[in-house]
């Protein structure tokens, strides 16, 4: 009986400071990795025999079983082997890394420039429980003066941002590029359904001999006249494109390839140009419908967000203002929430 009850005790100490770890962890906001889609790569298992060619006498198409399938190579990183028989009766290979064997956690804090300009700062974390280096970095924007000016402290020119619709038409004297070695900056057409909405600035790291491997961060300067809202940001990894095999790889395997749907995603800040014109109650309804985002995203705590749930329905955005910055300090909001309320002071 005895015995019972010490393992009684002993089960029940362990479930309260279970809990108070739990209580603790709560009380601070801790920002979420991107989120990755659940999706296997299988052999297919219902396919057309391949066409080979014709019978010269008969004129009849000649098919063969080119037995396609999918071996995978490594998982943590995302490998795969794409392999079928070929037309010339021999084995075909092609190595497939898919784009989300990443763990990425991207950070945000806004500053004001001296000409009054807003300036945001991105941390890109390639966490150690990546499966592959940090490849591309799309960061979602609403404001058309948005300008990369640092990259690893390194400053684009206009030939670097030649590619950004609203920088392609600008003078630009010189024909070489600040970065040409080391970052591409490109942006995502609106016709990709991922970046149909807003402008997407995207920056590969391009260096084969610095790469960001798990465990390194990137960081990115942005400015723009336009204040801090939510927009979305998306991350890949590993190596892209395909080595040939010298043929075409059979449409049953390369119809499993993904698209852009497979890369990480999430939220962050970034220059939102109409942000700035909302009225009180505009601004009021615009961060209750983003507290939910908040909280999936990691920036804030639920007691935090309880207590602007109540105040931003009372229609008391001053109360919130006047405890951002301790929330800031305490680590109940992050730096995301407290740029975006911060500037609709």
């Amino acid at each position: 009986m005895k015995w019972l009850l010490l393992i009684l005790l002993f089960g029940l100490q362990i479930l309260c400071t279970a809990c108070s770890f739990q209580q603790q962890a709560q009380s601070v906001a801790q920002r979420k990795p991107l989120e990755k889609r659940q999706h296997e790569y299988k052999s297919p298992t219902d396919y057309e025999l391949r066409n080979r060619g014709y019978d010269p006498k008969t004129g009849e198409i000649l098919t063969y079983d080119h037995k396609p399938r999918v071996e995978m190579i490594d998982e943590k990183s995302g490998k795969y082997a794409f392999k079928w028989i070929g037309y010339d009766g021999k084995e075909k290979t092609v190595i497939f890394q898919r784009n989300d064997a990443i763990d990425v956690i991207v950070s945000a804090a806004v500053s004001r420039t001296p000409e009054g300009l807003y300036l945001y700062t991105y941390k890109v974390e390639n966490l150690p429980s990546s499966g592959s280096h940090l490849s591309l970095i799309i960061i979602q924007n609403f404001a058309a003066d948005s300008k990369p000016v640092e990259i690893e402290g390194m400053t684009p020119n206009c030939r670097d941002l030649i590619i950004l619709d609203s920088f392609r038409k600008a003078p630009c004297e010189t024909l070489k590029m600040n970065m040409e070695h080391s970052f591409f900056i490109g942006q995502m057409s609106n016709w990709i359904e991922q970046f149909k909405e807003g402008s997407w600035i995207g920056i590969a790291p391009l260096s084969e001999t610095e790469k960001y491997e798990p465990g390194r961060s990137l960081e990115v300067k942005i400015v723009s006249k336009a204040a801090p809202g939510v927009v979305k940001c998306h991350a890949a990894g590993g190596q892209g494109g395909l080595k040939g095999a010298g043929e075409h790889m059979p449409f049953v395997l390369e119809n499993l390839l993904p698209g852009y749907e497979d890369y990480p995603k999430g939220y962050t800040v970034g220059p939102v140009d109409n942000i700035s014109s909302f009225s009180d109650t505009e601004r009021v309804k615009y961060l209750l419908d983003k507290l939910p985002l908040f909280k999936k995203s990691g920036w804030i705590t639920d007691d935090i967000m309880q207590k602007y749930d109540k105040l931003l329905k009372a229609g008391d955005l001053d109360s919130i203002l006047k405890r951002i910055e301790n929330d800031l300090k305490s680590e109940a909001i992050t730096t995301e929430v407290f740029s975006i309320i911060q500037a609709m002071k």
